[in-house]
């Protein structure tokens, strides 16, 4: 059976390379597109967050077989990292990651799956995990379809005002949607949406846009580029311009201005609830990189 063995507080930095190189290569590297930056940005989270957090040997008859990073994500338990032998073996595991929740109050336990990792796929794979929300990329060497008659434009600050406004509302109902409280989500949405916007549209980093066809404004994009990979914070088709195809033209000509301002690729993440907007980026062409999923916690206090 396999069995849970902290290290010692005193021993947690002998894991950041360990936990670093593996982060890098799962979840940093595809965000750059020089290796040294990659890494040394995942070397440099671990180091932020390893004192916070509990890394486990997993045992199996005093052998170790593996490891899993412990720690929490706002309201949540999270299995940060795992890796084992033999990833089958990983609902061995559950009933002490279930009590690790419970002691600590928790009511959830997410853990992010990324496909291209067996053993932190066949975590949130086993039965209990519910999707909450999947990170996807697409590569920008790759063809873009044309926009069409559908342009971006700077957005003044009239709209930013009202779009502002309008994002902490909803970036709020879908975190709420998506699992939290909705007390922890109004909470996020304020402060982080404060965080990314500090001098609202000329906030450096952050590309704010109206989409227009013919004049008329049709929707609007956000988005990062404080990294190689630019990032998609939202897109809006306006409620009276729906089914238009605008939702693609607005993506594709995002992506075309990110590839013209020289970045590698465009990400973005999508709600479990979200199936509609799921299918669009399928059909564009973007892939999973991360599959964040949750477990709720029976009897949690």
């Amino acid at each position: 059976m396999l069995e849970l063995r902290p290290v010692p507080d005193e021993a947690r930095t002998d894991w950041v390379p360990t936990l670093s190189e593996r982060l890098d290569l799962l979840r940093f590297r595809h965000q750059y597109d020089d290796p040294e930056v990659s890494a040394a940005s995942a070397a440099a989270f671990v180091g932020e967050v390893i004192g916070r957090t509990t890394v486990f040997e997993v045992t199996d008859g005093g052998a170790v077989v593996g490891h899993l990073w412990w720690g929490r994500e706002g309201e949540d338990a999270a299995v940060m990292d795992v890796r084992i032998d033999d990833p089958e073996r990983l609902d061995e595991l559950l009933p002490q990651l279930l009590d690790l929740a419970r002691a600590d109050g928790r009511r959830k336990i997410g853990s992010a799956g990324v496909p291209a990792d067996a053993s932190r796929m066949a975590l949130v794979e086993l039965p209990g995990f519910t999707p909450r929300a999947t990170n996807m990329l697409l590569r920008l060497d790759a063809p873009i379809a044309d926009p069409g008659r559908l342009g971006l434009r700077d957005m003044s600050e009239t709209a930013f005002a009202v779009f502002y406004a309008d994002l902490v509302r909803d970036y709020a109902d879908e975190l709420h949607a998506a699992g939290l409280s909705r007390e922890a989500a109004d909470e996020q949405s304020r402060t982080q949406s404060a965080q990314l916007m500090p001098d609202g549209v000329a906030s450096v980093g952050q590309e704010f846009f109206t989409a227009e066809v013919g004049g008329e404004p049709v929707g609007h994009l956000w988005i990062s580029t404080e990294k190689p990979m630019a990032f998609v914070y939202d897109v809006v088709v306006r409620e009276d311009q729906r089914r238009k195809g605008y939702g693609a033209a607005i993506m594709n000509a995002g992506a075309l201005w990110c590839r013209e301002h020289g970045h590698v690729s465009l990400g973005l993440n999508v709600f479990a609830h979200n199936a509609g907007a799921r299918a669009l980026y399928d059909k564009l062409g973007y892939v999973v990189t991360v599959d964040y999923r949750t477990l709720d916690v029976p009897d949690a206090g």
